[in-house]
């Protein structure tokens, strides 16, 4: 895309227009390659902050042996054999969390799928010798939490403009949503990452209610306030671009606020409540509470105008040094249920094929324990992926051997047992963005390391 000055203007001055007005910026300019309208579908990438420890979120069942013969009773990291939720992948017996028991009949109705041992590559890692051969092969900064979170967010080495992959998809949809009032990257979790773009900006909208500028009410003083504002924004001189830029990206913001903050303030639909409600009481965790918001727009689609859609929410507290088992089954307890609650509103409300939630986190935890009763920083992890579209009731990606490195393992980077991913986060934005219609070369543009792979298509998307 040729960027005017103009254009420029008016994306750089976003961010601080936007935070006028509640956090809400630019989604961009009309495209002149707008494609046709197409039905609606959404992305909501749920990540779990801190590196979950994903060798306990799936884990063999079949070949429990090779689990327990490091994660012993003893280690204090282990969940036994008879707590596992069973299911069939690959010819084997694999056991989920027990705590996975809301979702585990999804994957048995062939609607969830399992990624196993993904991460974040800059290129394909054969094995263990690869890794410690080629150095330049390794992503950058391995390990540390804000630079993985960073590269599965999406950030593109060596390029100035900090943007993410939902981000950098919603530059791409432009055309496709033309007629939006509202961006098409919405964080429900803060300013992220993941979803800012270079020709777009986010939506970022509370996790409960609804969204306002700053001294904005209902009172007579308020909306005078308000409307004199607009009217300035409105009659903004146009011999200066920057004051014509911040101001057009201020009602822009200004619309948006207007739209949603009824979506979100008004009482909680049905739909969306009778899905949410678990043993007659309404789930109200905080990821909980953020899908919840997520549900709301995607209820109001039809007031937003937009036909595609990347969400961002998230949880804390994955980073599990000290009491690993007693703290993430804690964490799954809510979890879970909120993801099979959302999906049961997506059922519910007929768009169970339009919808798909990814789970996504720093890393994996190491495969042996430490003194703390806790696992530390390692690479390749598992994920879950559930929709109505899913090909699910599988596992897709080559599972760990669990063999540490000094013991004889190709697939450890070190010798806690480090997995090598042998699926890129690339694989699985790019899966996605086909199932999102997007044509090769856009996606190509979003991830330009996907040539490295030879799949880029992993299949997990109908």
């Amino acid at each position: 895309m040729i960027i005017t000055r103009r254009k420029f203007l008016t994306s750089t001055s976003a961010l601080t227009a936007g935070a006028l007005a509640g956090n809400l910026a630019t989604w961009g300019v009309r495209s002149a390659e707008a494609q046709g309208a197409p039905s609606y579908r959404a992305i909501v990438v749920v990540f779990l902050f801190g590196g979950s420890d994903s060798n306990n979120m799936i884990i063999p069942y079949t070949d429990y042996s090779a689990y327990s013969a490091v994660r012993t009773p003893a280690s204090n990291v282990a969940i036994t054999q008879p707590q596992l939720l069973q299911f069939p992948a690959q010819g084997k017996i694999y056991g989920f969390h027990p705590s996975m028991a809301p979702v585990a009949p999804v994957y048995t109705a062939g609607k969830m799928a399992v990624l196993a041992n993904a991460g974040t590559l800059i290129a394909p890692i054969a094995d263990r010798a690869q890794y410690q051969s080629t150095p330049s092969l390794r992503p950058p900064s391995l390990f540390s939490h804000s630079d993985q979170q960073d590269q599965w967010s999406g950030l593109l080495a060596g390029v100035p403009a900090r943007t993410g992959w939902g981000g950098r998809f919603a530059d791409k949809l432009i055309g496709v949503n033309a007629g939006q009032v509202i961006p098409s990257a919405i964080s429900v979790s803060g300013s992220q990452l993941y979803v800012m773009g270079t020709a777009t900006a986010p939506l970022v909208v509370p996790q409960n209610g609804g969204v306002n500028v700053s001294g904005q009410g209902a009172d007579t003083v308020s909306q005078a306030r308000y409307n004199a504002l607009v009217s300035l924004l409105k009659n903004a001189s146009a011999g200066n671009q920057v004051v014509v830029g911040a101001a057009g990206i201020m009602d822009k913001s200004l619309t948006a606020n207007a739209t949603v903050n009824p979506i979100l303030t008004a009482a909680l639909p049905p739909v969306i409540q009778n899905a949410f409600t678990v043993g007659g009481t309404l789930l109200n965790t905080g990821i909980a509470q953020q899908l919840r918001q997520v549900a709301r727009l995607i209820e109001g689609r039809a007031a937003t105008g937009v036909k595609r859609q990347v969400f961002f929410v998230s949880m804390g507290g994955y980073d599990t040094h000290s009491n690993t088992v007693q703290n993430q089954t804690n964490l799954f307890n809510q979890l879970f249920p909120a993801m099979k609650a959302f999906y049961d509103y997506t059922v519910a409300a007929g768009i169970s094929n339009d919808v798909v939630q990814t789970t996504l986190s720093d890393f994996n935890r190491t495969w042996i324990g430490n003194a703390n009763n806790g696992v530390d920083h390692a690479w390749g992890g598992h994920q879950i992926v559930m929709g109505g579209s899913v090909n699910g009731g599988q596992m897709y990606g080559v599972f760990p051997d669990l063999i540490r490195g000094n013991a004889g393992g190709t697939m450890d980077a070190g010798s806690n047992g480090s997995w090598i991913p042998g699926i890129a986060v690339d694989q699985v934005g790019s899966t996605l963005g086909k199932w999102f219609g997007m044509p090769a070369g856009d996606i190509a543009q979003v991830f330009p390391n996907l040539s490295r792979f030879s799949t880029p298509d992993l299949g997990f998307m109908a």
